[in-house]
């Protein structure tokens, strides 16, 4: 009992029972796809053949970092989704599908993104607009690059939150409890509320003086989910709890 309570508590996700438990071949093409993405990601600029191109390729790594992150995020969610609920049936397989088509056609403009924001950086605060002109993006552009960039980030979440939709339908054959259910539930409802966020922004770039800043709005996904976690908490499972006294009793 002490060393399930311990392996829980080390867990990513110690409050809901994995029923994926083989990886399968939704998942293996998936991560093939992932890979392949992260890939264009990295590689999108030509490789350095000076010392002066190498220091230029080595402060690229921002912007990669911010792509990567954004990659990382929907990576995670098709991870744990397949950890969780463990299903291929044909709906999930045709979202699934949906979705590693989405995420292999925003990994260059997600590149393209983060190194025209470089470059405006690069000038606001250094002066060198040099990597601003080589984007050709100037502030019409930069808006309408964002509006593109927030509608596909709208379109990957539906499939998202179509896909965990999907596993709270099936909450009776996957036999989730009431701790499963709240974080099932928090997750749909946090995938949902990014759809209409992204329209959001994309809406604000084309047609407020606020234009690329606009991406800002992004951050309210954080907001939201800490708003989730006072919506749909968690109830206390009895088996942690008797894990807790065991662990307690040595």
């Amino acid at each position: 009992m002490l060393r399930d309570h311990i392996a829980r508590q080390t867990d990513q996700d110690p409050h809901f029972h994995w029923r994926g438990e083989n990886v399968t071949r939704i998942e293996n093409l998936s991560d093939i796809v992932f890979a392949l993405a992260f890939g264009m990601l990295v590689s999108a600029s030509t490789p350095p053949t000076t010392y002066g191109e190498l220091l230029t390729h080595l402060w690229l790594i921002l912007p990669v970092i911010a792509g990567f992150s954004i990659l990382v995020l929907i990576w995670n969610a098709h991870y744990m989704f397949f950890r969780r609920y463990g299903l291929t049936d044909a709906t999930v397989v045709l979202l699934n599908a949906a979705l590693l088509l989405l995420v292999l056609f925003i990994a260059y403009p997600l590149r393209f993104i983060f190194d025209g924001l470089f470059g405006y950086l690069l000038g606001a605060f250094a002066g060198d607009w040099s990597r601003m002109i080589e984007t050709g993006m100037g502030f019409k552009e930069s808006s309408h690059i964002i509006a593109i960039f927030s509608i596909g980030y709208s379109v990957v979440f539906l499939v998202i939150a179509l896909m965990y939709g999907h596993a709270l339908k099936k909450k009776d054959i996957l036999g989730l409890n009431e701790t499963e259910l709240a974080l099932t539930r928090r997750s749909v409802w946090h995938y949902w509320i990014d759809v209409p966020l992204g329209f959001i922004v994309a809406v604000c770039a084309l047609f407020t003086p606020v234009g690329p800043f606009s991406a800002c709005l992004l951050a309210l996904s954080g907001v939201s989910a800490m708003f989730l976690r006072s919506r749909f908490p968690m109830p206390k499972a009895a088996d942690d709890q008797v894990s807790v006294e065991t662990s307690s009793h040595g």
